[in-house]
């Protein structure tokens, strides 16, 4: 690992959303989708960028969707269901990406996802993928750091600047209300930032931030939720760890 050079305090950092992808479907190629954005909107990544990646773009690249019409609901997926007035197929694919159900409340469902993440749904989504009548939902990836990694090698083989790359997600936590922007997988970027400083009186201060969340949740305030069509957004300006071997799972705190 090596510190990334910026000055010692940050003081302004820049989110620039990446306009005009298309709608992306199974096998397309994102790092050339990325790229392709950038150059048309004159974007020329810098040396220590964070590039944000919207999950939801990664997993309809990877084919990572469903459709209800082929899921046959369990017992457990019905009285789930009969618990929150969700449809049972749905249920039933939140069991299936969840190794555990941690907390029901009304409709919410919160899960722990088989990739060690606590979200609501296990993940799961309709929106932005077809139309709710067609029934398709869409899962998380099943390597969000791989996903990560091929993205951040395409930028750097095509304009020679090692950036990171952050795959983003929005999701609900069972100890409040609202989704927030945090990472499910990253590439380039260690998940912690450590810090040894000194207060304003002079004491020692070592902090332990997560940056990749920090930078997701910064970048999630452009992507948006509907139709804002902002699935990438590049966070300039953020101090950060270069780890070429960073995984997503130094961030997660397993158990129960």
């Amino acid at each position: 690992m090596k510190k990334y050079e910026r000055n010692k305090v940050m003081k302004k950092i820049e989110l620039i959303g990446l306009e005009n992808i298309p709608l992306v479907n199974k096998g397309d190629d994102l790092g050339r989708l990325i790229i392709k954005s950038a150059v048309e909107q004159g974007i020329d990544f810098r040396q220590g960028d964070i590039v944000a990646v919207a999950q939801k773009i990664v997993s309809k690249a990877e084919g990572r969707t469903v459709d209800l019409a082929m899921i046959e609901p369990s017992v457990q997926a019905r009285e789930l269901a009969g618990q929150t007035g969700r449809d049972p197929r749905l249920c039933q694919v939140y069991l299936n990406e969840s190794s555990a159900v941690l907390r029901i409340k009304g409709r919410m469902i919160i899960t722990r996802h088989k990739l060690g993440f606590e979200c609501s749904s296990a993940g799961v989504d309709r929106s932005n993928v077809a139309p709710h009548a067609a029934g398709i939902v869409v899962l998380l990836p099943e390597d969000p750091d791989e996903s990560a990694r091929k993205i951040r090698q395409a930028i750097r083989d095509r304009f020679r600047v090692t950036v990171s790359v952050v795959i983003t997600d929005s999701l609900g936590r069972h100890d409040r209300e609202g989704s927030i922007g945090l990472a499910i997988g990253v590439a380039g970027i260690s998940p912690i930032e450590v810090r040894h400083q000194q207060d304003l009186y002079g004491n020692e201060a070592k902090t332990g931030i997560a940056i990749v969340d920090e930078a997701s949740a910064a970048a999630s305030l452009i992507m948006g939720q509907a139709d804002e069509n902002l699935p990438v957004v590049v966070v300039r300006g953020v101090r950060y760890t270069v780890d070429d071997q960073a995984s997503i799972q130094q961030l997660l705190i397993l158990g129960d």
